[in-house]
């Protein structure tokens, strides 16, 4: 029955209706479908504040998600996929070991080398701004080779920039890597990284909260950075300003308390603000 739940939880999600409202009813260990699309259940005040105006409009036609449901069962690639693996909040998973319950959000869904993710494996997070200095691009290099050759997983956001050479530089060395999106498996970001991504899934794996009919929100960028920040042993900063998306990965990796390395930034403010996460200038 758990597993059925589950999987009606997974539909419901991607047509439409918010997390905090499927989990107070798995939590609550009703039935979704009977809650959701018969309006003459008699639920309590507290779930019945979960809806949001949108739930009640999906709500409404039973027979449009009977639909939907069938027709993305039918045609959706992920759910065939032998490589595509979904992880729910509230089973024991690889993810679940690895993101507190606060952070890990209703689905999580991975498409490539599971065994990434497991507790013995050491994973470094390599992150940085979209435009890094040459300088800055060459210290990428070296610190993924060495962390490649200490057998390390390198994690990084797919992102262009440090994002995008860490990965490829761990790819070069025959290295393992985990990119983790902001997006679907169907809407890599940026475009210019779709050929990454095909090899990353064929070489290493691919890691999103975003559903295969979800779509991505400024937020999304946010959650990505607490994902990479939690997966990871280390994170190591190469590159970044003081209102960023990298700062944002640093102050999640301070709260899961995560070792944090950093570049001298040659900027004293920048270095000041990743101290005061508890980072750790490298020397040369």
């Amino acid at each position: 029955m758990t597993g059925k739940i589950r999987s009606n939880l997974f539909y419901l999600k991607q047509f439409g209706f918010n997390d905090s409202l499927l989990q107070n009813i798995f939590i609550l260990g009703l039935d979704p479908i009977t809650i959701i699309f018969n309006r003459e259940c008699k639920i309590s005040a507290e779930l019945e504040s979960k809806f949001t105006d949108k739930d009640r409009k999906l709500a409404e036609d039973y027979n449009k998600y009977r639909n939907f449901k069938s027709k993305l069962f039918k045609e959706d690639d992920f759910l065939r996929d032998s490589k595509s693996k979904m992880y729910f909040k509230y089973d024991v998973n690889e993810m679940t070991t690895l993101l507190p319950e606060k952070i890990m959000p209703l689905f999580m869904y991975s498409q490539g080398d599971i065994s990434l993710l497991a507790v013995n494996k050491k994973r470094v997070a390599i992150v940085g701004t979209r435009r890094p200095s040459p300088k800055a691009i060459a210290i990428t290099k070296k610190i993924t080779r060495e962390f490649v050759e200490d057998n390390y997983v390198v994690v990084s956001g797919l992102a262009e920039g440090i994002d995008t050479i860490s990965h490829e530089t761990a790819i070069l060395h025959k290295g393992k890597t985990i990119a983790v999106l902001p997006t679907n498996f169907k809407k890599i970001y940026p475009k210019e990284n779709q050929e990454l991504a095909k090899e990353i899934l064929d070489k290493g794996l691919l890691l999103t909260s975003i559903g295969p009919k979800e779509n991505t929100y400024k937020s999304s960028f946010l959650d990505r950075n607490k994902y990479v920040a939690n997966i990871s042993d280390i994170i190591v900063v190469i590159e970044t300003n003081l209102k960023s998306g990298t700062m944002n990965t640093i102050r999640n990796a301070s709260e899961a308390n995560k070792k944090i390395l950093f570049i001298d930034q040659e900027d004293e403010l920048i270095n000041n603000k990743i101290y005061e996460f508890g980072g750790v200038m490298l020397n040369d």
